[in-house]
């Protein structure tokens, strides 16, 4: 009894001391993050030693906020909206991503920091927080302005690219080599996508008929996803991957707005204690057990180097727009706002940071924590002061030349498609959905008496039986694509399917 109310009056002093930060940061107009993260500062070794990091609760906490954002994360982009945003914004999200890195690089490499620290500050520098910049956008009503939504789509797959960075960095802090891992990932990503899908299109309709609420469906959805993280620790990965995917997979379904509603309070919930228990790192040596904290100079040095890397990443924002904006239709003031949205940093930065360290010397890692607040502090103090002076920006970065002429109105990119193309894309696609299964199922086969979990039929028959119930679809939809290219070749013309009506998801030819 004492232990358990030992855990709760802890729990309602996190809550307390988040809740009354939290407040007062918003009041300053800025992220409640920044109060959460002074809480786990001020509650930890450092002022008051009332948190340990590291302690079964708060560790515990932690782990569970990380896994309901990502989850949620990965509901909310929807693939339909991932198609939508097109070559065009991955282009240019690509292209921000790569200036971004490259400039972090460049930075932490001359100011004599090792490669593997330099590409983790890098990476750290395009985790714009899209928390912050959709709400900014909805206090303003300026979510249907093209800027916004480029903007948005941008941050949508710099979150995905940025995910599978994570899962990289999570997964080889803790075993394997490099290849092995990326190909695991890729592969488990693929496969847990369609195995999620294809099974929760059956919930749904089981649901639907028996109809059940969706306080059920959040409950099978918030299942499924710890299922699929669990099968990716299992085969030596991040569980951020599957629940990333376990919730993109979910996205497309009806019951996936229910399930975003039912997840908002568990997700605010329990990211309080996942930026508390980053809060309570700062400066604290787990080797030690203590915290230590770093010289007058060495502290001058690192706030120092923090400026740098923000002005870095304002700098490659602006840059990668300005020159590469016009190739995509955009004309230099939107450029400009694209950029400046694209400023402020948020979650992902101390994800990757708390990611990465166990990578790093003992003397880099000490020093990524604090870059990682400091880095948050600063985007976020200058991202609406900056967005007030656009015009100053869409002026300054007249002077940088562009790759194309720069046009005075934005030009949309055109798409095209026809169902020659589409029976080929069909074709591909499935294919590959069942050499990915083949890979999977046969790395599970070999995991299998690590799960502990009973099976009916022996390892090789249910291993084959898994692989026969996902395969069979994709399986008949290479037969039918495979068709329409036959007769497309023969007939020189586009394959007709007056059957069905063409539907334009992935998943469906």
């Amino acid at each position: 009894m004492v232990v358990g109310l030992g855990a709760l009056t802890e729990v309602g002093v996190i809550l307390g001391f988040g809740l009354i930060l939290s407040i007062f940061f918003k009041r300053m107009g800025q992220s409640p993050v920044l109060g959460f993260i002074l809480s786990g500062f001020l509650l930890g070794p450092f002022l008051l030693n009332y948190i340990q990091p590291g302690s079964e609760l708060l560790s515990a906490f932690a782990e569970l906020g990380l896994f309901v954002l990502l989850f949620y994360l990965g509901i909310e982009l929807s693939f339909k909206d991932f198609i939508k945003a097109g070559v065009p914004t991955l282009g240019l999200a690509l292209v921000d991503m790569l200036f971004s890195v490259i400039g972090g690089v460049i930075l932490a490499l001359v100011l004599g920091f090792s490669f593997l620290f330099s590409v983790i500050v890098g990476m750290m520098l395009f985790s714009t927080s899209s928390a912050i910049v959709g709400k900014f956008l909805l206090d303003r009503g300026m979510m249907k302005e093209k800027t916004a939504q480029l903007a948005m789509a941008i941050l949508i797959l710099q979150d995905f690219l940025g995910i599978l960075l994570l899962v990289f960095i999570s997964s080889l802090s803790s075993s394997g080599s490099a290849v092995s891992l990326g190909v695991t990932a890729v592969v488990f990503a693929a496969v847990a996508f369609y195995a999620v899908h294809r099974l929760s299109g059956v919930a749904e309709k089981i649901f639907e008929k028996f109809d059940l609420s969706a306080t059920e469906m959040t409950l099978y959805a918030l299942g499924i996803g710890l299922i699929v993280a669990t099968l990716g620790s299992f085969l030596g990965l991040s569980s951020a991957l599957g629940a990333y995917f376990a919730g993109f997979a979910l996205s497309e379904f009806k019951a996936g707005e229910h399930v975003k509603k039912e997840l908002n309070f568990l997700r605010e919930f329990f990211l309080l204690f996942f930026f508390v228990a980053f809060g309570a790192t700062l400066f604290f040596d787990a080797e030690l057990g203590a915290v230590v904290v770093p010289e007058f100079s060495q502290l001058i040095f690192v706030t120092g180097f923090t400026v740098g890397l923000t002005i870095v990443a304002m700098i490659a924002h602006g840059a990668s727009l300005t020159m590469f904006g016009p190739l995509f239709g955009l004309t230099n003031r939107a450029s400009s706002e694209v950029a400046i949205l694209l400023g402020p940093l948020g979650e992902f930065v101390i994800i990757i940071a708390l990611a990465a360290i166990p990578l790093l010397s003992k003397s880099e890692a000490t020093l990524l924590s604090p870059i990682a607040f400091l880095l948050i502090l600063l985007t976020l103090f200058l991202f609406q002061p900056v967005y007030r002076r656009l015009d100053w920006h869409d002026r300054l970065t007249t002077r940088i030349p562009a790759f194309a002429p720069r046009p005075l109105v934005e030009e949309p990119v055109k798409q095209y498609s026809d169902e020659g193309r589409d029976a080929l894309h069909s074709f591909g696609i499935n294919l590959l959905i069942i050499i990915l299964l083949a890979w999977i199922t046969i790395q599970l086969y070999s995991a299998v008496p690590e799960l502990g979990i009973p099976i009916p039929y022996g390892r090789l028959i249910s291993t084959v039986i898994l692989f026969a119930f996902f395969a069979v679809v994709p399986f008949f939809r290479v037969i039918r694509a495979s068709r329409k290219l036959f007769h497309y070749s023969m007939n020189r013309q586009d394959p007709k399917s007056p059957e069905r009506p063409r539907n334009n998801s992935f998943l469906s030819r």
